[in-house]
């Protein structure tokens, strides 16, 4: 894999498994980071991620999301420097990191104007980074929302990937086709 840009290590709507995927927002990329981070990373990274005079590019992809409930999302820092890159693939890869994104999305989702409340929110180590497991139950029942955490690098970029999906998670052998088309480009 070379690393051109941060998009080196970010999905891309070709990359995704099947068909039906849609875009349900726009992603976005700037070389100024504090302007364009989404608010779970950067009350998530803590002071060893890079400080924006090292970091030189960030970018966002869509949510891609196919029903009934499947989203990829990515989020990516291009860095001036491999040791800069390195600090944050070790925060973004980490279960401290994992944890809080887990409970910044959850306490996000308790606060929409969904009729579920939210029971749980459980961690738990996977061979490719983290699952967070969000549990909601309605009058109607009690249903599991699937995160998979990736973290991907490629030279100066680091790259976070979300793959989601309810009841069950994302289906192991499509989160890594995903991973397998990003690192051949």
């Amino acid at each position: 894999m070379t690393s051109g840009t941060v998009h080196d290590v970010l999905p891309e709507e070709a990359d995704l498994p099947g068909t039906g995927w849609l875009a349900i927002d726009e992603g976005f990329g700037s070389d100024d980071p504090a302007r364009t981070a989404p608010g779970e990373l950067i009350d998530c990274v803590g002071p060893d991620f890079p400080g924006d005079d090292e970091v030189v590019e960030t970018a966002a992809t869509p949510h891609y999301v196919r029903p009934p409930g499947r989203l990829v999302h990515g989020f990516g820092v291009r860095t001036t420097t491999l040791e800069a890159a390195d600090r944050a693939h070790a925060v973004l890869s980490g279960r401290d990191f994992a944890e809080c994104l887990g409970r910044s999305v959850a306490a996000d989702l308790d606060a929409s104007d969904s009729e579920a409340e939210l029971l749980a929110v459980d961690v738990e180590r996977t061979g490719r980074g983290f699952r967070v497991r969000f549990t909601g139950g309605t009058g109607d029942g009690v249903r599991p929302v699937q995160l998979d955490v990736v973290c991907l690098a490629a030279e100066r970029s680091v790259g976070l990937l979300w793959f989601a999906d309810t009841p069950d998670p994302f289906p192991e052998d499509d989160l890594v086709s995903v991973i397998e088309r990003i690192g051949a480009r």
